[in-house]
């Protein structure tokens, strides 16, 4: 058996160190070199990601650096302010009493409809109408009386207070003794503020023209909240502000 197998081996020797590279290419081309070749153009393409967002990342520096940081925050706090990120009622209460106050109405009395949690209501779906203005709104209604001067200026200025609200419909009604009385059905903003980052890659988007120009509009309202709130806060000028004072 030995003496064939050495026969075969010197008579076929080319054909078996021939066939024997053959096949060790093959094995180390699929186990060494394709592996190789896999991994160097995965690495091409992460180098490739990576490029991409260093220069995304340089041109958002940039641009952030060219802002100013107390501009934003002004902004920021001026639009929360306006539409805040939860329903904070207590705005609502301060920012009619502080317009109350201003016009020299008397509200009667003031009735919240369907508010539910104080907090965002973010489980709640908005109505066509919310996603159309891009903001959820909470129902609210208001009796007030006063001259009919007085409810007029009222009324005219509601919608204008840096709490937004919006008038829906108002029943006017003026007495013989010239007291007049009106009522409104009224709404208020608010939205949530967004939980999730852009990727690396999305572009910051700047302000339009028009958005710029509803944003100087609405910084210009009053916030007659803190009118208000000013004018609940005890005068302690006249006396001690200590009470153990002798």
């Amino acid at each position: 058996m030995m003496r064939y197998l050495r026969r075969f081996l010197r008579i076929y020797q080319g054909f078996v160190v021939s066939g024997s590279l053959i096949v060790f290419g093959v094995i180390a081309f699929f186990l060494a070199v394709l592996p190789g070749i896999r991994a160097t153009r995965e690495l091409y393409e992460n180098l490739t990601i990576v490029q991409k967002e260093v220069q995304a990342l340089s041109g958002k520096f940039a641009f952030l650096q060219s802002l100013s940081g107390d501009d934003l925050r002004d902004r920021l706090l001026a639009m929360l302010q306006a539409v805040p990120a939860e329903k904070s009622i207590p705005t609502i209460f301060s920012s009619a009493d502080g317009l109350a106050n201003k016009s020299g109405v008397s509200i009667i009395d003031m009735n919240l409809q369907g508010m539910g949690s104080l907090a965002t209501g973010a489980a709640v779906r908005q109505s066509a109408a919310e996603k159309n203005c891009g903001a959820s709104s909470l129902a609210f209604t208001m009796n007030a009386t006063g001259s009919y001067d007085q409810i007029r200026s009222f009324v005219s200025e509601i919608n204008k207070v840096r709490r937004l609200f919006d008038v829906t419909s108002f029943d006017l009604t003026i007495g013989n003794t010239g007291v007049t009385q009106v009522r409104l059905s009224l709404a208020a903003f608010y939205q949530a503020l967004p939980t999730k980052v852009g990727s690396i890659q999305s572009p910051v988007i700047t302000l339009t023209s028009k958005e710029e120009e509803v944003f100087m509009k609405v910084s210009q309202y009053p916030d007659v909240s803190q009118s208000f709130l000013e004018s609940l806060a005890p005068d302690f000028s006249g006396g001690s502000r200590n009470p153990f004072a002798r």
